[in-house]
């Protein structure tokens, strides 16, 4: 019974000795869309639907990449096609995959990914409201192995075999016999040196894993050159209450090559604010790209006149940058009167909600660290409901009336991870410190109930005492 108990241990360090090594010798996949992790929702407008993609890496080569489809807002699509092709390549006319929404709130499907490298995926949706493309770049990788590989290698499987022949030599009481005591006494001197070897080469093994956090990225001396933006419309003279189709270029400041390697940030390649010279007219849209560098978006112009169009976006090794252009609106206004500005800090309403806006300290002065905070209620009382969008609690986007100055700023909350069930309110805060006194046009964003809303405000901002 004793021997037979010995035997089990043995062969029970045995199996799992095979399962370190294999976990040893075969490295696991990292990839990202950009340069973020192995899961990452990227929200983009593709044609008239707003889309919230969520990517899961597969954790080993060759594995599934799961690529879950989910709506932000209305419309809703009805189908969607799902392709994947090498970066560069054309993409196949037969879908990998064809989805149906139905009632449901999203979609999966799986993608089969055969070998680390650049990669596209390609998302067709349709429905009531037209067909809305975007083409996703994800990179796969998968680490080479560390130099201790192939010794450790070697020193588990010298550990196995001196336990699997100790314990054929243990069998049976063989080892009280002189010549086979001899061996099973050199095979346990084998057996503890390949495990001390063992036990050396695999910290080696994996501790770079645990200090390498992200994959590899492009270095750029002194930072990521700067992106240039050619900024076109379709129709080129867009009239007021017709649909346009924004086209963004991105190209690389120092070559002039398209710019494709914009990092992700706060759930997007690209955020835009498009704002006419009144500051009537306000949106914060996520362009799909739909080639190498470049971005598309549709929108309807409310009022004639000319728009700022504000990009913010983030490369591979470089920082936050905004990029602006202009395009002109005509037609006739279809509003008998301008509206007035918007209010300035106190209470209004937006929708069945009650928000309050305020700031600390008053009144707000230039080169001041100030705290703008919106606070949330209806009927009920304070809303303690809102949701995560883009990442964030909220957004607030604002400029100066010159157009020069822009900030886009989150609240100082909690981010939310994928799929978090996290929520914010009744207040939200944001902090700035503005550049210089004037008018600044500023728009709070949050979500409830799956709607995004926005509270338009006119700050007054006086020179620094």
């Amino acid at each position: 019974m004793l021997c037979f108990c010995s035997q089990a241990r043995r062969w029970l360090v045995a199996g799992t000795l095979f399962a370190l090594m294999a976990l040893a010798t075969v490295p696991s996949a990292s990839a990202h869309v950009g340069d973020a992790g192995p899961v990452q929702t990227i929200v983009m407008d593709a044609g008239p639907y707003e889309l919230a993609i969520t990517m899961t890496i597969p954790p080993a080569l060759p594995g599934p990449l799961l690529v879950d489809i989910a709506p932000d807002d209305e419309p809703f699509p009805e189908t969607f096609e799902v392709r994947l092709t090498r970066y560069g390549s054309p993409f196949p006319e037969k879908p990998a995959a064809l989805l149906t929404l139905g009632g449901a709130i999203s979609v999966t499907t799986r993608l089969d990914i055969d070998a680390p490298g650049d990669w596209e995926v390609e998302i067709v949706a349709r429905g009531a409201s037209g067909e809305g493309v975007m083409r996703l770049p994800v990179t796969v990788f998968q680490p080479p192995l560390p130099p201790t590989t192939v010794p450790l290698a070697v020193a588990l499987g010298v550990l196995v075999v001196s336990l699997l022949a100790g314990a054929a030599v243990g069998a049976g009481g063989r080892h009280t016999r002189p010549g086979f005591a001899g061996a099973l006494r050199l095979l346990n001197y084998a057996a503890f040196a390949a495990a001390t070897t063992s036990a050396v080469l695999a910290w080696l093994q994996f501790t770079p894993l645990q200090v390498e956090t992200s994959p590899a990225v492009p270095i750029y001396s002194g930072g990521a050159p700067h992106v240039n933006l050619l900024l076109a419309t379709e129709p080129r003279t867009p009239d007021v209450g017709a649909p346009l189709v924004m086209t963004l270029d991105l190209r690389d400041g120092a070559t002039g090559l398209p710019a494709d390697d914009l990092s992700p940030h706060h759930d997007a390649l690209l955020h835009l604010a498009v704002i006419d010279d009144s500051g009537g007219f306000f949106a914060h849209m996520h362009p799909a790209r739909v080639a190498p560098g470049v971005y598309a978006v549709t929108l309807i112009p409310d009022r004639p006149g000319t728009y700022t169009v504000y990009a913010e976006l983030m490369r591979h090794g470089g920082s936050l940058q905004v990029v602006t252009g202009r395009f002109a609106v005509g037609g006739q206004v279809q509003i008998d009167t301008a509206p007035p500005p918007a209010p300035g800090l106190g209470v209004r309403s937006i929708g069945d909600l009650t928000v309050e806006v305020r700031a600390q300290p008053t009144p707000l002065r230039s080169g001041q660290l100030t705290t703008l905070s919106v606070i949330v209620s209806d009927a009920d009382g304070p809303v303690r409901d809102l949701e995560p969008w883009l990442g964030m609690g909220g957004h607030l986007m604002m400029r100066h009336v010159s157009e020069a100055l822009f900030s886009h700023i989150h609240a100082a909350a909690p981010i939310a991870a994928p799929g978090s069930t996290l929520r914010y309110g009744p207040e939200l805060r944001f902090v700035h410190n503005f550049p210089r006194p004037g008018v600044y046009q500023a728009w709070f964003q949050f979500r409830r109930a799956g709607q995004v809303m926005t509270v338009p405000v006119t700050l007054e901002v006086q020179s620094a005492q």
